[in-house]
């Protein structure tokens, strides 16, 4: 019985591979079988492309960064270059590769005062590189390194400081660097 059965299966296995309909069918499975076992690697292309298609994007934003000159750069008034600001320009014209030689300076709280900032960066860029041409001078609004968004400046504590009220009294705060050891 088992001899029959399997001529039986093997003559119903072979009429349908010679069918023309069912044919299609079972090179479309081998084909398909073929390719999920090829799986990673048709695919490694596509993947390695979207993964690196972010980098230049990335490397720019860095740069931006990199290159943004921020309330600290400028001295209290707002008007001038900071000894700070100073360095970070000198740095852009001559470090920055020539590709990202854009200096940023970000808006302040008025028109007036961030036209005054560019005119201090133009005229210090001028004064260090006379014989260059004046570097590109942008007004960005990026946020420094080191301030999340919606962070308050330096002048606007009230945020920082709303915890001291509501400190008890009568805390118990060992003494530092004492007989107990502690933080000298």
């Amino acid at each position: 019985m088992s001899t029959r059965v399997s001529v039986v299966a093997t003559c119903a296995l072979t009429v349908a591979i010679t069918s023309p309909v069912r044919g299609e069918f079972f090179r479309a499975l081998v084909r398909d079988f073929q390719e999920v076992n090829r799986w990673p690697c048709p695919y490694h292309c596509w993947d390695r492309e979207s993964v690196r298609s972010a980098y230049p994007s990335m490397i720019q934003a860095g740069w931006r960064r990199q290159n943004l000159l921020s309330d600290s750069h400028f001295t209290a008034n707002g008007k001038e270059l900071s000894p700070a600001g100073q360095f970070k320009v000198r740095w852009i014209l001559n470090e920055a590769s020539p590709d990202h030689r854009v200096i940023l300076v970000r808006r302040a709280e008025t028109p007036e005062e961030t036209a005054a900032r560019i005119l201090a960066v133009q005229n210090y860029a001028a004064k260090i590189a006379p014989d260059s041409e004046p570097p590109a001078i942008e007004e960005s609004d990026l946020s420094p390194p080191g301030y999340p968004a919606g962070w308050p400046t330096p002048k606007d504590e009230s945020t920082t400081r709303k915890f001291q009220p509501q400190i008890p009294e009568n805390l118990y705060l060992p003494e530092r660097g004492g007989p107990g050891g502690g933080i000298k």
